[in-house]
Protein backbone atom coordinates (compact mmCIF):
# COMPACT_ATOMS: atom_id res chain seq x y z
CA UNK A 1 0.00 0.00 0.00
CA UNK A 2 2.53 2.61 0.94
CA UNK A 3 4.62 1.46 -2.16
CA UNK A 4 1.45 2.22 -4.58
CA UNK A 5 0.99 5.48 -2.59
CA UNK A 6 4.52 6.68 -3.77
CA UNK A 7 4.47 5.91 -7.25
CA UNK A 8 1.14 8.12 -7.21
CA UNK A 9 3.41 11.05 -5.64
CA UNK A 10 5.74 10.65 -8.26
CA UNK A 11 3.40 10.39 -11.13
CA UNK A 12 1.59 13.37 -9.86
CA UNK A 13 5.16 15.04 -9.73
CA UNK A 14 5.97 13.97 -12.86
CA UNK A 15 2.88 15.63 -14.53
CA UNK A 16 3.37 19.00 -12.63
CA UNK A 17 7.09 18.83 -14.12
CA UNK A 18 6.07 18.45 -17.34
CA UNK A 19 3.54 20.94 -17.81
CA UNK A 20 4.90 23.58 -16.56
CA UNK A 21 8.29 22.87 -19.31
CA UNK A 22 5.10 22.82 -21.65
CA UNK A 23 4.29 26.15 -20.73
CA UNK A 24 7.93 27.27 -20.83
CA UNK A 25 8.05 26.25 -24.37
CA UNK A 26 5.72 28.56 -24.98
CA UNK A 27 7.29 32.10 -24.56
CA UNK A 28 9.34 33.11 -27.30
CA UNK A 29 12.81 33.30 -27.05
CA UNK A 30 14.78 36.33 -25.77
CA UNK A 31 15.73 38.60 -28.22
CA UNK A 32 19.34 38.97 -29.68
CA UNK A 33 21.71 41.39 -28.05
CA UNK A 34 23.06 43.34 -31.00
CA UNK A 35 26.09 45.87 -30.15
CA UNK A 36 25.70 49.63 -30.56
CA UNK A 37 26.97 51.12 -34.27
CA UNK A 38 30.72 53.15 -33.03
CA UNK A 39 30.23 56.52 -32.29
CA UNK A 40 32.27 58.63 -34.24
CA UNK A 41 33.29 62.19 -33.08
CA UNK A 42 31.28 64.99 -34.92
CA UNK A 43 33.49 66.96 -37.91
CA UNK A 44 33.86 70.33 -37.05
CA UNK A 45 32.54 72.57 -39.79
CA UNK A 46 31.22 76.00 -40.89
CA UNK A 47 32.53 79.67 -40.22
CA UNK A 48 35.58 80.07 -37.36
CA UNK A 49 37.16 82.76 -36.07
CA UNK A 50 40.82 82.61 -34.91
CA UNK A 51 43.56 84.71 -33.00
CA UNK A 52 47.58 83.97 -32.83
CA UNK A 53 50.26 85.61 -30.87
CA UNK A 54 54.07 84.21 -31.90
CA UNK A 55 57.57 85.63 -32.70
CA UNK A 56 59.04 86.17 -35.41
CA UNK A 57 63.08 85.18 -35.69
CA UNK A 58 64.45 87.00 -38.78
CA UNK A 59 66.06 84.60 -41.17
CA UNK A 60 68.19 87.03 -43.08
CA UNK A 61 69.43 90.81 -42.01
CA UNK A 62 71.08 92.26 -45.03
CA UNK A 63 71.11 96.33 -45.55
CA UNK A 64 72.27 98.14 -48.25
CA UNK A 65 72.37 102.30 -48.75
CA UNK A 66 72.83 104.91 -51.06
CA UNK A 67 75.27 106.95 -48.89
CA UNK A 68 78.50 105.99 -51.16
CA UNK A 69 78.51 107.88 -54.55
CA UNK A 70 82.21 108.42 -55.20
CA UNK A 71 82.65 104.71 -55.31
CA UNK A 72 85.63 103.27 -53.25
CA UNK A 73 85.71 100.37 -51.53
CA UNK A 74 82.16 100.39 -49.60
CA UNK A 75 80.20 97.62 -47.27
CA UNK A 76 78.13 97.06 -44.18
CA UNK A 77 79.00 95.35 -41.72
CA UNK A 78 77.23 93.41 -38.78
CA UNK A 79 73.79 94.17 -39.81
CA UNK A 80 71.07 92.48 -37.92
CA UNK A 81 67.23 92.76 -37.54
CA UNK A 82 65.86 91.37 -34.29
CA UNK A 83 63.14 89.59 -33.30
CA UNK A 84 59.27 90.44 -33.51
CA UNK A 85 56.50 89.43 -31.97
CA UNK A 86 53.33 89.17 -33.61
CA UNK A 87 49.61 89.27 -33.56
CA UNK A 88 46.43 88.21 -36.16
CA UNK A 89 43.16 87.54 -36.15
CA UNK A 90 40.99 85.76 -39.10
CA UNK A 91 37.82 84.72 -40.12
CA UNK A 92 37.32 81.50 -42.08
CA UNK A 93 36.04 78.42 -43.38
CA UNK A 94 35.93 74.47 -43.59
CA UNK A 95 35.21 73.78 -46.59
CA UNK A 96 35.89 70.15 -46.54
CA UNK A 97 36.68 67.55 -43.31
CA UNK A 98 39.91 67.71 -44.89
CA UNK A 99 40.35 71.30 -46.10
CA UNK A 100 40.18 74.66 -45.21
CA UNK A 101 41.16 78.74 -45.35
CA UNK A 102 40.74 82.07 -44.20
CA UNK A 103 41.75 85.61 -44.49
CA UNK A 104 44.19 87.12 -41.78
CA UNK A 105 45.69 89.91 -40.95
CA UNK A 106 48.57 90.56 -38.65
CA UNK A 107 50.42 93.54 -36.36
CA UNK A 108 54.71 92.80 -35.80
CA UNK A 109 56.23 95.15 -34.07
CA UNK A 110 59.18 95.31 -31.44
CA UNK A 111 62.46 95.02 -34.30
CA UNK A 112 65.03 96.86 -34.70
CA UNK A 113 68.00 97.24 -37.06
CA UNK A 114 71.44 97.88 -37.12
CA UNK A 115 74.67 97.91 -39.18
CA UNK A 116 78.10 99.76 -39.39
CA UNK A 117 78.75 101.18 -43.25
CA UNK A 118 82.40 101.66 -43.98
CA UNK A 119 83.75 103.23 -47.23
CA UNK A 120 87.42 103.66 -47.84
CA UNK A 121 89.16 105.61 -50.45
CA UNK A 122 85.87 107.16 -51.56
CA UNK A 123 86.19 110.34 -53.53
CA UNK A 124 90.24 110.07 -52.81
CA UNK A 125 92.03 109.68 -50.07
CA UNK A 126 89.10 109.45 -47.35
CA UNK A 127 87.72 107.45 -44.88
CA UNK A 128 83.74 107.27 -43.76
CA UNK A 129 81.97 105.08 -41.24
CA UNK A 130 77.96 105.48 -40.81
CA UNK A 131 76.44 103.30 -37.80
CA UNK A 132 72.96 103.24 -38.98
CA UNK A 133 69.97 101.92 -36.13
CA UNK A 134 66.28 102.23 -36.46
CA UNK A 135 62.93 100.32 -35.61
CA UNK A 136 60.77 98.39 -37.84
CA UNK A 137 56.94 97.84 -38.02
CA UNK A 138 54.77 95.50 -40.09
CA UNK A 139 50.82 95.39 -41.32
CA UNK A 140 50.41 92.16 -43.27
CA UNK A 141 47.37 90.81 -44.96
CA UNK A 142 47.13 86.78 -46.10
CA UNK A 143 44.72 84.72 -47.87
CA UNK A 144 45.50 81.05 -45.99
CA UNK A 145 44.94 77.37 -47.29
CA UNK A 146 45.34 74.40 -44.71
CA UNK A 147 45.19 70.84 -45.27
CA UNK A 148 44.39 68.88 -42.62
CA UNK A 149 46.00 65.68 -42.54
CA UNK A 150 43.86 63.00 -40.70
CA UNK A 151 43.68 63.07 -35.85
CA UNK A 152 45.62 60.62 -34.41
CA UNK A 153 44.81 60.75 -30.25
CA UNK A 154 42.65 64.10 -30.81
CA UNK A 155 45.93 66.00 -32.69
CA UNK A 156 45.27 67.17 -36.03
CA UNK A 157 48.79 68.14 -37.84
CA UNK A 158 48.14 70.34 -41.27
CA UNK A 159 50.38 72.05 -43.58
CA UNK A 160 49.42 75.15 -45.39
CA UNK A 161 50.25 78.18 -48.08
CA UNK A 162 49.62 81.72 -47.74
CA UNK A 163 49.85 84.74 -50.35
CA UNK A 164 49.27 88.39 -49.24
CA UNK A 165 50.43 91.80 -48.90
CA UNK A 166 52.58 93.51 -46.51
CA UNK A 167 53.39 97.12 -45.19
CA UNK A 168 56.62 97.30 -43.64
CA UNK A 169 57.50 100.88 -42.21
CA UNK A 170 60.74 102.18 -41.26
CA UNK A 171 60.98 104.84 -38.20
CA UNK A 172 63.23 106.33 -35.50
CA UNK A 173 66.50 105.56 -37.27
CA UNK A 174 69.61 107.47 -36.79
CA UNK A 175 73.44 107.80 -38.54
CA UNK A 176 76.36 108.03 -36.22
CA UNK A 177 79.77 108.46 -37.31
CA UNK A 178 82.78 109.88 -38.47
CA UNK A 179 84.85 111.64 -41.75
CA UNK A 180 88.23 110.89 -42.26
CA UNK A 181 90.02 113.30 -44.85
CA UNK A 182 93.20 111.35 -44.66
CA UNK A 183 93.34 107.76 -43.37
CA UNK A 184 95.42 107.53 -39.92
CA UNK A 185 94.86 111.59 -39.57
CA UNK A 186 91.92 112.39 -36.66
CA UNK A 187 88.10 112.34 -37.88
CA UNK A 188 85.48 114.74 -38.09
CA UNK A 189 81.71 113.63 -36.66
CA UNK A 190 79.21 113.20 -39.14
CA UNK A 191 75.46 111.92 -38.34
CA UNK A 192 71.99 112.70 -38.89
CA UNK A 193 68.50 111.43 -38.78
CA UNK A 194 66.42 109.75 -41.60
CA UNK A 195 62.48 110.33 -42.43
CA UNK A 196 60.05 107.80 -41.66
CA UNK A 197 59.24 105.94 -44.52
CA UNK A 198 56.38 102.99 -45.47
CA UNK A 199 57.11 100.23 -48.47
CA UNK A 200 54.41 97.74 -49.81
CA UNK A 201 55.62 94.22 -50.71
CA UNK A 202 53.89 91.17 -51.82
CA UNK A 203 54.08 88.75 -49.05
CA UNK A 204 54.03 84.37 -49.19
CA UNK A 205 54.33 82.28 -46.53
CA UNK A 206 54.41 78.07 -46.03
CA UNK A 207 53.20 76.48 -42.74
CA UNK A 208 53.03 73.39 -40.67
CA UNK A 209 51.59 72.26 -36.98
CA UNK A 210 49.11 70.62 -35.10
CA UNK A 211 45.75 71.83 -33.60
CA UNK A 212 44.05 69.44 -30.50
CA UNK A 213 40.44 69.58 -30.29
CA UNK A 214 39.47 71.33 -26.39
CA UNK A 215 35.69 70.94 -27.22
CA UNK A 216 33.28 70.57 -29.73
CA UNK A 217 33.80 73.60 -31.42
CA UNK A 218 37.11 75.30 -30.15
CA UNK A 219 40.93 74.02 -31.55
CA UNK A 220 44.18 75.29 -29.73
CA UNK A 221 46.70 75.13 -32.44
CA UNK A 222 50.56 75.58 -32.47
CA UNK A 223 52.57 76.25 -36.19
CA UNK A 224 55.62 77.18 -37.52
CA UNK A 225 55.28 79.43 -40.09
CA UNK A 226 58.21 80.45 -43.05
CA UNK A 227 57.11 84.14 -44.55
CA UNK A 228 58.88 86.34 -46.77
CA UNK A 229 57.39 89.77 -45.97
CA UNK A 230 59.61 91.97 -48.70
CA UNK A 231 61.98 94.74 -47.54
CA UNK A 232 61.62 98.17 -45.78
CA UNK A 233 63.99 101.96 -46.44
CA UNK A 234 64.02 104.90 -44.38
CA UNK A 235 63.03 108.40 -46.09
CA UNK A 236 65.94 110.43 -46.67
CA UNK A 237 68.53 111.25 -44.03
CA UNK A 238 68.38 114.90 -42.57
CA UNK A 239 72.24 116.08 -41.92
CA UNK A 240 73.07 117.33 -38.29
CA UNK A 241 76.83 118.32 -39.27
CA UNK A 242 76.93 120.38 -41.93
CA UNK A 243 80.33 121.25 -43.72
CA UNK A 244 81.39 117.54 -43.81
CA UNK A 245 83.04 116.50 -47.26
CA UNK A 246 79.78 115.26 -49.92
CA UNK A 247 79.81 112.42 -51.66
CA UNK A 248 78.80 110.07 -48.15
CA UNK A 249 77.34 110.57 -44.62
CA UNK A 250 75.89 114.06 -44.53
CA UNK A 251 77.28 115.47 -47.25
CA UNK A 252 74.23 114.72 -49.34
CA UNK A 253 70.26 112.68 -48.90
CA UNK A 254 70.60 109.11 -48.84
CA UNK A 255 68.45 106.10 -47.28
CA UNK A 256 69.37 102.89 -45.96
CA UNK A 257 67.25 99.81 -47.28
CA UNK A 258 67.42 96.04 -46.47
CA UNK A 259 66.98 93.34 -48.35
CA UNK A 260 64.65 90.60 -48.60
CA UNK A 261 63.16 90.00 -45.23
CA UNK A 262 62.57 86.53 -44.14
CA UNK A 263 61.08 84.67 -40.77
CA UNK A 264 60.85 82.04 -38.76
CA UNK A 265 57.74 82.65 -37.09
CA UNK A 266 56.44 80.51 -34.23
CA UNK A 267 52.89 80.63 -32.98
CA UNK A 268 50.14 79.89 -30.98
CA UNK A 269 46.29 80.57 -31.32
CA UNK A 270 43.09 79.58 -31.17
CA UNK A 271 39.90 78.64 -33.37
CA UNK A 272 36.60 78.82 -32.53
CA UNK A 273 33.62 77.45 -34.94
CA UNK A 274 30.09 79.02 -35.02
CA UNK A 275 28.18 76.01 -36.28
CA UNK A 276 29.99 72.72 -34.96
CA UNK A 277 27.66 69.93 -34.02
CA UNK A 278 27.93 69.06 -30.30
CA UNK A 279 28.71 65.52 -29.86
CA UNK A 280 25.97 62.59 -29.79
CA UNK A 281 25.05 61.21 -26.44
CA UNK A 282 25.77 57.19 -26.40
CA UNK A 283 22.93 55.01 -27.68
CA UNK A 284 20.74 53.26 -24.63
CA UNK A 285 21.25 49.61 -24.12
CA UNK A 286 18.52 47.43 -25.42
CA UNK A 287 16.12 45.82 -23.06
CA UNK A 288 16.67 41.98 -22.10
CA UNK A 289 13.85 39.40 -21.17
CA UNK A 290 15.12 37.73 -17.84
CA UNK A 291 13.56 34.59 -17.33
Amino acid sequence: MADLRAFALGAVALAALSGAAAAADLLPPPPAYEPPPPISAPEMGGWYIKGDVGVGVTASSALSSTANAAGGSDAIYNSSVSEAALFDVGVGYQVTPWFRADVTGELRGGSSFQGLEVCNNCGGNNQFSDFYRGNISSTIGLVNGYFDLGTWYGFTPFVGASVGVAFNKAYGATDTGAAYTTIGQPGAPVGGYFGNASTTNLAWALSAGADFSVSHNLKLELGYRFLDYGKFNTGASNCLAPGTPTGFGCGASYKVASKELYSNDFRLGLRYYFDSPAPLPPPEAPLVRKY
